[in-house]
């Protein structure tokens, strides 16, 4: 008998909220905070990582001036292109949403997305 696929953290299986690619990367949140990685060229996930304390439900994700941006219903964050991991980039945002968390950004890299019932702007100097 062939062994069973690896464990997944429960996090993994509930669903994808929000896609991104960068590079040869493909980006994933599920809906309750589980994020993952898969290299495109390999067709394997190179990294996975609980992000439930900043996306607990569903969220959005683009990708701006090389870098993968995400919004979730609390937090607007970014993912380090080198290591993956989540840094913060507006706490609070608390969107007034109608139909799940959204961020888009523009062509100099302004992002725009909702906090509380307001459109905003955000400009990100990292």
């Amino acid at each position: 008998m062939a062994p069973g696929p690896p464990c997944l953290p429960a996090s993994l299986t509930t669903g994808t909220a929000a896609l991104a690619v960068r590079g040869r990367h493909l980006y994933g949140l599920t809906r309750k905070g589980g994020f993952f990685v898969v290299d495109l060229t390999i067709r394997r996930v190179v990294h996975i990582a609980d992000q439930r304390a900043v996306c607990p439900g569903f969220a959005a994700m683009v990708t701006s001036r090389g870098v993968v941006y995400g919004v979730s219903d609390t937090t607007l964050f970014r993912f380090d292109p080198g290591t993956f991991a989540l840094s913060t980039v507006v706490a609070g945002i608390n969107g007034a949403w109608y139909s799940g968390p959204h961020v888009n950004a523009d062509h100099r890299g302004r992002l725009y997305t909702m906090r509380g019932h307001n459109l905003v702007r955000v400009e990100d100097r990292r």
